[in-house]
């Protein structure tokens, strides 16, 4: 065997896989997933968003996070535009409706693209121009729309319908595309095909250039001088050590991968010995989701720094998609990428949708527009790389403020329980939304009635409960069918 990946999308994981065939490494076959996905998964991510990769070298024994997300916009801008592009849409969610800002001035500095290119040029093995080349197959030839992209692009038409442009790229037929249906973006097929030249134009040629005129005609903030100097930063991982197990995961300044942490701590400081979903597990979990959603509240919104702080000390605490591989070597990737909800434009003559992370109001809590430009944005992502029970595992999730949760649920599943890989995935899943207990189905009458909280019980698991892919060092892992999952192994 060569390797494994779990995703979202059969597109994605075929990218993968034909990279692995091709005796790619795992570094290689998650950038080529993550091209990819910035093709297929249209209705979730872009290449015009940012990200966050967590690798583990196994040769080297170390591990590494590429930050490759996005930074406030406005570098060399005397005022801001008196008319701000910034309008509110209204998504309209099974039983609910929420609002989301999009327009040019939701556009923050993208770092995908110049995230994946780094990642590939430092770690991966084969030429870049095969690495992308299944996304540029799919973005020419087409790829066939699946029920759960279909559900977001439907979830998502005004703003997928903002612009004549998105429409005719993802519209084209006037209306939301079916299951089954053919998707083309042959200018996005030009623009991976000419990597990494496009990628110097995108940051700093022709194509910012027409970039910056649109923002400054339209009401935009981005501007040539964020492009130019967009870097992406390598941090060390966030490292915690806890009774089952050591984690590595993204740090400040983003919160979710501090978070995970917090939660393992209070957890394994409140759970002493019980079955799975066990009157003991069930209410330690849920002490625990709460408690760290306080700690948020009222510390790490200022300061993630000080969710590594509580981490030492004794204690009674949106469109987003994931991938993960492992190789033969033992390497491990874990990559979570986003757009936010997209902007409503794409970048000119690239075919790449362009994010709407200034309007995204979780990362914004001082306000938007309260920060100065070229401040690197804090994230809920957390992609990371676990070592439980003699392996090493790469999972994280999408799910925007219930990745923490979702990532934290499965570890446990994992190390405590002993769960395989799909058991752990599918379990019921919690999430405490600051006023009650969410909770899937499959949990006991008897056990819930043991909780002092209010809770709400879904008739069935849904995508509201995030999305983790994992895969292991000995090629097992797991998909989550919460959305579209597929796990395949070499």
């Amino acid at each position: 065997m060569k390797g494994a990946v779990a995703c979202g999308n059969r597109y994605t994981a075929l990218a993968a896989c034909e990279i692995l065939e091709a005796g790619g490494n795992a570094f290689d076959a998650i950038c080529a997933a993550a091209f990819a996905s910035g093709v297929t998964e249209a209705g979730l991510t872009s290449l015009g968003g940012g990200g966050f990769a967590t690798v583990y070298v196994a040769q080297a024994k170390k591990a590494l996070v590429y930050d490759f997300f996005v930074d406030t916009p406005g570098k060399g801008l005397k005022q801001k535009p008196e008319n701000l592009d910034f309008r509110t849409v209204t998504i309209n969610f099974i039983g609910s409706s929420q609002d989301f800002h999009i327009g040019l001035a939701s556009v923050a500095v993208p770092g995908t693209l110049k995230g994946l290119v780094t990642l590939h040029q430092e770690l991966g093995s084969l030429p870049l121009k095969e690495v992308v080349g299944p996304a540029v197959r799919f973005a020419r030839e087409g790829f066939e729309v699946d029920s759960f992209q279909a559900y977001c692009f439907k979830l998502l038409t005004p703003i997928f319908t903002a612009t004549e442009e998105m429409k005719s790229i993802f519209f084209p037929k006037g209306r939301p595309p079916e299951p089954r249906e053919i998707i083309k973006n042959p200018a996005l097929a030009d623009f991976l095909e000419s990597l990494p030249q496009s990628l110097e134009e995108f940051y700093q040629g022709e194509i910012a250039q027409k970039i910056v005129d649109m923002m400054a005609s339209g009401g935009g903030l981005l501007t040539l001088e964020d492009l130019k100097s967009y870097q992406v930063i390598k941090r060390q991982p966030l490292e915690f050590e806890f009774k089952k197990g050591r984690l590595l995961t993204n740090p400040p300044p983003s919160f979710g991968g501090p978070m995970v942490s917090l939660s393992l701590k209070i957890f394994e400081e409140l759970f002493e010995k019980g079955s799975f979903l066990s009157k003991e597990h069930v209410k330690a979990l849920a002490e625990t989701l709460i408690l760290v959603h306080e700690l948020r509240e009222r510390i790490v919104k200022e300061d993630p720094k000080r969710a590594i702080e509580l981490l030492k000390r004794p204690l009674a605490t949106r469109g987003t998609t994931h991938m993960s591989v492992a190789d033969k070597a033992g390497n491990l990737a874990s990559l979570t990428m986003t757009f936010g909800e997209a902007s409503g434009f794409i970048a000119p003559g690239t075919g790449i949708v362009l994010n709407n992370i200034m309007g995204e109001d979780d990362l914004h809590p001082r306000g938007f527009f309260a920060d100065p430009p070229g401040i690197r944005i804090s994230s809920m992502m957390a992609p990371s790389i676990c070592f439980l029970n003699g392996r090493g595992v790469a999972l994280g999730s999408g799910g925007s403020k219930r990745i923490r949760s979702a990532i934290f649920e499965v570890i446990v599943n994992l190390a405590y329980f002993h769960l395989p890989p799909y058991k752990a995935v599918s379990a019921p899943r919690f999430h405490y939304d600051g006023e009650v207990l969410q909770i899937e189905p499959g949990v006991s009458e008897e056990v819930l009635a043991e909780l002092n909280c209010p809770i709400n019980i879904w008739p069935e698991k849904d995508l509201y409960f995030g999305g983790v892919h994992l895969v292991d060092d000995h090629f097992e892992g797991a998909a989550d069918e919460r959305r579209a999952g597929v796990f395949r192994v070499v």
